[in-house]
């Protein structure tokens, strides 16, 4: 009987032994979350590498910039296997379309996690390329105030409470003035399930225009996902509306959200709870750039079902007193008809119109111009 009861008790350790050494050999085998971190910030820009300024009919200067934003689908293996031909086709398809001069303005990354992932921005061969939070990053704008007991429904084995494995996947690359860069990511208590484990937030930064009267903002996210997540649809829900607080915080801090023209775009995950509460819903000012008749676009409200339908990840936009930003064209790319599938989501290609009065008087841009 005695040593029954010794071998009864020395079950728990074992059990925690074995555990123990899982964890270990799980530990060893996640990817490293600072291996893909690329970043360079041009201290001067070059006017022959940006769009030309032209006089439209009406008399007003006007630039029109090629934005494309695109979820790469970076996750790393053991998440994602398979991923790295794919990411290559990505990275490949952008420095040709960029060497011929086609390429865009503006690259705006969601889930760029890898290695191979960020090297898409690196083979464009843009003059700054500006990434999220990093994964050591902590929050330093007020945090939202997440529903009582919340924190106290975290299930580890969802991947939540365990610490950041990865960045935030996000870039913005870019050729155009880079005046002001700044990223913030979600508070630790402000995600759900498994997208608890990268460290997402959002980044806004701020583009000189040559010869407009104004700067440009340009805003990039990744908020929470909703049955990828692992957790109840409730708990993911409450997530995405504290990490749209938190961007609304940011922007604010910013002074982006009413004074100033801004592009802002990402992976949303769809029309959510805080898509419908935050403070782009609440802004007569706001438009979405929503398809229309074959490639043309059309200014949606954020109320608008179809544009959320049509293209998963969306671009949206408003202008200022001194900047009109007008959507032009909206097509998706890489979608099974337009290219073949190289991620889970297509690639949204969007060309704006960025124009003021001719008789404006321009705005300083405290970056140099590259020498000759």
């Amino acid at each position: 009987m005695d040593r029954t009861d010794h071998r009864i008790r020395r079950w728990p350790w074992i059990a925690g032994g074995l555990l123990l050494a899982a964890a270990a050999a799980i530990w060893a085998i996640l990817p490293d979350g600072r291996a893909a971190r690329v970043e360079h910030r041009a201290g001067c820009y070059d006017r022959t590498k940006l769009p030309r300024v032209d006089t439209r009919a009406d008399g007003r200067q006007a630039m029109q910039l090629r934005v494309l934003l695109w979820n790469v689908e970076g996750l790393p293996w053991p998440i994602r296997s398979g991923r790295h031909a794919k990411l290559r086709r990505i990275a490949d398809w952008l420095a040709r379309r960029r060497e011929a001069g086609l390429g865009p303005d503006i690259l705006i990354l969601q889930k760029a996690f890898t290695p191979a992932a960020s090297r898409i921005a690196v083979a464009g061969r843009f003059h700054s390329i500006l990434p999220g939070p990093a994964l050591d990053d902590l929050r330093h704008f007020p945090a939202a105030a997440p529903p009582q007991d919340y924190h106290h429904g975290a299930r580890w084995r969802k991947g939540e409470g365990i610490g950041k494995w990865l960045d935030s996947g996000l870039y913005i690359a870019t050729d155009l003035p880079v005046i002001d860069h700044v990223s913030a990511p979600f508070a630790a208590d402000s995600c759900a399930g498994y997208d608890c484990l990268s460290n997402k937030g959002g980044q806004n930064i701020i583009l000189g225009i040559p010869d407009a009267p104004d700067s440009l903002h340009i805003f990039n996210t990744h908020r929470n996902s909703r049955e990828s997540s692992g957790v109840s649809i409730q708990r993911a829900e409450i997530a995405h509306f504290l990490q749209t607080s938190e961007n609304d915080i940011l922007l604010r801090g910013r002074g982006a959200i009413t004074r100033r023209a801004m592009i802002a775009a990402g992976d949303f995950n769809n029309y959510r709870t805080g898509d419908k509460r935050g403070h782009f819903a609440r802004d007569p000012g706001f438009r979405l750039a929503a398809k229309g008749p074959g490639m043309t676009a059309r200014a949606a409200p954020m109320t608008d079902i179809q544009a959320w339908s049509d293209a998963y990840d969306l671009l949206g936009y408003r202008s200022s007193d001194t900047l009109r930003v007008e959507p032009l064209a909206v097509t998706t790319l890489f979608d099974g008809k337009n290219g073949p599938r190289l991620s889970d989501h297509d690639a949204q290609y969007v060309i704006v119109r960025i124009s003021w009065r001719a008789d404006a008087q321009p705005s300083s841009i405290p970056v140099k111009s590259c020498p000759v």
